[in-house]
C-alpha cells in the first residue's frame, strides 16, 4: 500500500461540486452524466513526493488536480527527466497506458501537498456512450492536453537558454517559486547551475522573450 497516497472520504458534496463546476464550465453537463459522475468521483490527497503512478502499475484513472503541484518523468541511464509539470485545474493520467491494457511506463508525483479528485476509465467511457456531451467535453480536454504538449516540443527546442526560461515563465507565472529548481531545470533541459544563474543574471537583467508566441 501506497502510504503517500489516502483516500479522504471527508465532504463528499465539496468533491463533487469541484468536479462538476469543472466540467460543467466548458460545456453544460445533462443530468443524466452529472448523476454519473456524483456517484462515482472520489478524493485523493497526496504528501509531498507521493506517486500517483509509477512504472508496473495498470491503474488508468483520470484525475483533477484541486490544489497542488504534480508533474510527470522518466528514469534515463539512471536520471530523472521531467517531461511535464501541472498546476491546479489541470487533468492528469497516465498518458503512456491511456486506453491500452498495458503497464504504465512514467512516473507521476506531487511536488507538493496535492489534493485531487478521480474518476475509473471504465467511467469516462460509460459517458462517453451514454451523455453525448461529455463527448464533447473529452474533445475540448484532449485537445487542451495536445496544446500542452505542442508547448512541450517546442520548448524544448529553443537554442538559448534565457529564452527557455522566459517562456517558460510567461506561459506558467509562478510556478518556478512554488517547487524545486532541480524540476524546472530538468523540464526545460539544462543544468541547476545554468537555471541558478540565469536567474541570477535576470534580477538586474530582465529579459523579454523574442520567441514566436
Amino acid at each position: 500500500m501506497n502510504t503517500n497516497l489516502t483516500n479522504s472520504l471527508s465532504g463528499p458534496k465539496i468533491q463533487q461540486n469541484e468536479l462538476l463546476a469543472f466540467l460543467h464550465a466548458l460545456s453544460p453537463l445533462s443530468k443524466d452524466a452529472a448523476r454519473l459522475l456524483s456517484a462515482n468521483c472520489f478524493e485523493l490527497e497526496l504528501k509531498k513526493g507521493g506517486f500517483l503512478f509509477k512504472p508496473g502499475m495498470y491503474l488508468n484513472n483520470y484525475y483533477l488536480l484541486v490544489n497542488g503541484v504534480v508533474r510527470g518523468y522518466r528514469k534515463y541511464k539512471g536520471e530523472e527527466i521531467t517531461t511535464w509539470l501541472n498546476e491546479e485545474n489541470e487533468l492528469i493520467t497516465s498518458i503512456s497506458n491511456l486506453g491500452l491494457d498495458q503497464e504504465c511506463e512514467e512516473y507521476v508525483q506531487a511536488i507538493t501537498e496535492a489534493r485531487l479528485i478521480g474518476l475509473p476509465a471504465q467511467i469516462v467511457e460509460q459517458l462517453y456512450e451514454t451523455c453525448p456531451e461529455t463527448a464533447f467535453i473529452g474533445r475540448l480536454l484532449l485537445e487542451d492536453n495536445y496544446r500542452g504538449a505542442e508547448e512541450r516540443a517546442f520548448i524544448s527546442r529553443i537554442p538559448s537558454a534565457d529564452e527557455k526560461y522566459v517562456r517558460f515563465v510567461n506561459k506558467h507565472p509562478g510556478l518556478i517559486n512554488r517547487i524545486p529548481l532541480k524540476y524546472s531545470a530538468s523540464y526545460l533541459g539544462m543544468r541547476l547551475e545554468t537555471l541558478c544563474r540565469i536567474r541570477s543574471k535576470m534580477v538586474t537583467h530582465p529579459l523579454k522573450s523574442t520567441s514566436a508566441n
